[in-house]
């Protein structure tokens, strides 16, 4: 793969905020004129360079954000236990031609009852704490003939 130019880069992290190739381009190449943003940045879109790092770095992100099974039991230990997390609300504003984050709000919030008790539920599903007991009752005859056996 050919290196890419500090432009095509910087073009391509802009694309991967919003995936808006016009925005993108006008972002990088300061270029004013609406249809010559979408043009060009559909033209850079086909660029076999740009695409191949599109996709490693989409894959890479994609691969990064999965959860092991290690990290899914650690959140639902937490979880189970009442530990607070931090929330972030956001405030977007929607005036104007794209929307704007007006305010970020941090607050730490400790999970409900309800969330406490799915995640314990959850724990000893995989740990197999919880196990089902089956009673049965069977009315067997077995019928023992001393001719078939010889001793």
């Amino acid at each position: 793969m050919k290196e890419l130019t500090p432009k095509q880069k910087k073009f391509c992290q802009e694309y991967l905020k919003d995936f808006n190739a016009a925005r993108a381009y006008k972002a990088v190449y300061k270029v004013k004129n609406d249809s010559t943003a979408r043009a060009n940045g559909s033209r850079l879109l086909t660029n076999a360079n740009i695409s191949q790092y599109l996709s490693e770095t989409m894959h890479q992100t994609k691969v990064n954000d999965i959860l092991d099974i290690n990290g899914v039991l650690d959140n639902l230990s937490q979880l189970a236990i009442g530990k607070p997390r931090e929330k972030v609300f956001k405030r977007i504003s929607y005036k104007g031609k794209k929307p704007k984050v007006e305010y970020d709000n941090v607050t730490t919030v400790t999970p409900e009852d309800q969330d406490q008790l799915k995640a314990l539920e959850l724990l000893g599903k995989y740990y197999k704490i919880f196990t089902d007991k089956v009673e049965t009752q069977t009315d067997i005859t077995v019928n023992i003939d001393p001719g078939d056996y010889d001793g």
